[in-house]
């Protein structure tokens, strides 16, 4: 038997007392209320009847607070309803495979939806059909002055991550690419209108709209995006890897970017066991940094993301074992393979059992120009 400790005795006999204590005391009130000839006009009393209220209120309290002390029945702490909490999101993590799961019950759904508009529906039907979605609103976020710390009301546009513009841009025609924390890609046109600039979302085909950076490589006029925002917040999702795009954004391709088999541990976490497969799931993307002298040379950093948020136990940055470690990595093919080259510590292995190695990942690669 677990022995109970000492404070807890202490407080529970207190509180035992106290609610003895208040009974006592209500029940010489009650009496005296049914013996007393003045008993109605005793109740009638204002005074009197407030008196008899505070008596049931203090009663009320101390066996409410009686019930929640830590190890009671019913209290916060008990382990029936500590088990109870655990099993509201039993893992620690979510899994990659909810999230490939999620991805092919989104395709399932589109291609559900080009059958329906093979059949040559309404508009009406057609929109009904699985797999069609409408905006159901609010697009913009107005927040009233009573909820923003100024006392002014203004309009949130989230966390921006990452943002790009086109070497070319120009008075006529301005093209710029915006990333959000988990609002996916934006592209306008007109970046410089005098009436404001229009945007055009363009990463609905991701497995994510959390994104990390933005690369474009003006050069061969690839764009890419990284996913999995790196900045370290309770809400820092991980993402799937990285997006390349060679018309501005109207269509992408997700990059193989296998690496391994590779067997590393992550500092502070323990062995990442021997991995092969994408090197950027379950982690996110925090620069690209590309060649200028040979476009398919790329640099790219990555740092922990979260994976999941418990109902108990917080925010885990971990996926499970096999996973990728986190720190930079080199690519000479474009992104279909990486090599893991730097774990934050001086070498000469880095796989992440060094004592320097980072702990939370790489978050910003840079090339010099020379």
């Amino acid at each position: 038997m677990r022995p109970t400790p000492l404070f807890r005795k202490t407080v529970s006999s207190y509180a035992r007392l106290a609610i003895a204590t208040t009974l006592i005391v209500s029940a010489t009130a009650m009496a005296l209320v049914a013996t007393s000839p003045l008993g109605r006009s005793f109740l009638a009393n204002s005074s009197s009847k407030h008196v008899i209220d505070k008596f049931r209120q203090d009663h009320d309290q101390v066996a409410g607070n009686s019930r929640t002390l830590p190890g009671r029945d019913g209290g916060p702490l008990a382990a029936a309803e500590e088990d109870y909490a655990h099993r509201a999101y039993p893992a620690a993590d979510v899994p990659m495979t909810a999230t490939q799961n999620a991805r092919k019950a989104w395709a399932n759904l589109k291609t559900r939806q080009t059958q329906q508009a093979k059949l040559n529906l309404s508009a009406a039907a057609a929109a009904a059909a699985p797999g069609a979605w409408t905006l159901y609103g609010p697009s913009i976020a107005n927040f009233p002055d009573i909820l923003t710390f100024s006392g002014a009301p203004y309009t949130a546009s989230g966390r921006i991550t990452a943002l790009v513009v086109d070497p070319a841009c120009n008075v006529s025609i301005c093209r710029v690419w915006a990333a959000a924390a988990g609002g996916g890609v934006w592209r306008t046109d007109n970046a410089l209108a005098s009436g404001g600039p229009t945007w055009t979302f363009v990463s609905g085909s991701f497995a994510t709209n959390a994104i990390g950076t933005l690369t474009y490589n003006a050069g061969t006029g690839t764009l890419y995006a990284g996913t999995g925002e790196p900045n370290a917040s309770g809400d820092s999702e991980a993402g799937w890897g990285i997006y390349k795009s060679t018309n501005g954004g109207n269509s992408w391709t997700l990059l193989n970017s296998t690496v391994g088999p590779i067997t590393t541990t992550a500092p502070g976490t323990g062995p990442n066991g021997t991995y092969v497969g994408n090197a950027f799931a379950g982690r996110a993307v925090s620069t690209i940094a590309v060649d200028p002298t040979n476009p398919n040379h790329l640099y790219v950093s990555s740092v922990r993301a979260v994976r999941g948020v418990s109902s108990v136990g917080g925010a885990t940055s971990n996926p499970t074992t096999p996973r990728p470690p986190f720190g930079l990595f080199e690519s000479m093919d474009g992104g279909a393979t990486f090599n893991f080259i730097w774990d934050g510590s001086d070498g000469p292995v880095f796989d992440g059992t060094n004592p320097k190695a980072t702990i939370r990942g790489v978050n910003r690669v840079a090339l010099d120009p020379g």
